[in-house]
């Protein structure tokens, strides 16, 4: 089992600093993408207009993942997703599955993660969105990502979304809590 730490008490200081972690992540993978992508493929097409909320850059075609992962998703995006997940950096490279210590030397050299590791980085972001949009409050939505669940076998949908199928699972398990279904 992960340990995470806890959030300060603050809620408003809780907000502020995921809001800033979101646009630092979003600011690091489009950087990356308009440097390296081409005119008019889908990554430019879609990072063109302006973004603004978790919805827009996460609820990805297929087609957009795809071309994000070929392209590579920045090392240094990890530190960004450790502050907006609120977690350790230490538990965003286990997430991953990657060694910390290599994750972060690669990040100062601006190097792509491995694909295993570009595709958990989207699926963590795609289930905090599918989270948020289950839950009252983004702070609501990232202690219930981060608790350990019943129907989960006692581990956190965090730690289930190491793997595809996973994921999968903590998808069900929101859009049944959101729509009232059966899991």
């Amino acid at each position: 089992m992960i340990t995470y730490f806890s959030p300060p008490s603050n809620t408003v200081v809780v907000k502020k600093k995921r809001e800033q972690a979101y646009k630092d992540l979003t600011q690091i993978l489009i950087s990356a993408h308009r440097e390296r992508a081409e005119e008019g493929n889908a990554i430019t097409a879609f990072f063109g207009s302006g973004l603004v909320s978790a919805h827009e850059i996460w609820h990805l075609s297929s087609e957009s993942a795809y071309e994000i992962l070929k392209r590579g998703v920045p090392s240094r995006s990890l530190a960004a997703l450790s502050d907006y997940l609120g977690v350790g950096k230490g538990v965003v490279a286990s997430l991953v599955d990657v060694d910390r210590t290599t994750a972060f030397r690669n990040a100062s050299t601006d190097r792509p993660l491995p694909m295993h590791a570009a595709e958990t980085v989207l699926r963590l972001l795609e289930l905090t969105s599918l989270a948020e949009d289950t839950f009252e409050t983004p702070e609501d939505a990232a202690q219930w990502l981060r608790s350990a669940h019943p129907m989960l076998n006692g581990q956190t949908p965090l730690e289930l979304a190491k793997s595809g199928y996973g994921a999968e699972r903590v998808k069900e398990i929101l859009i049944a809590l959101k729509y009232g279904g059966a899991v």
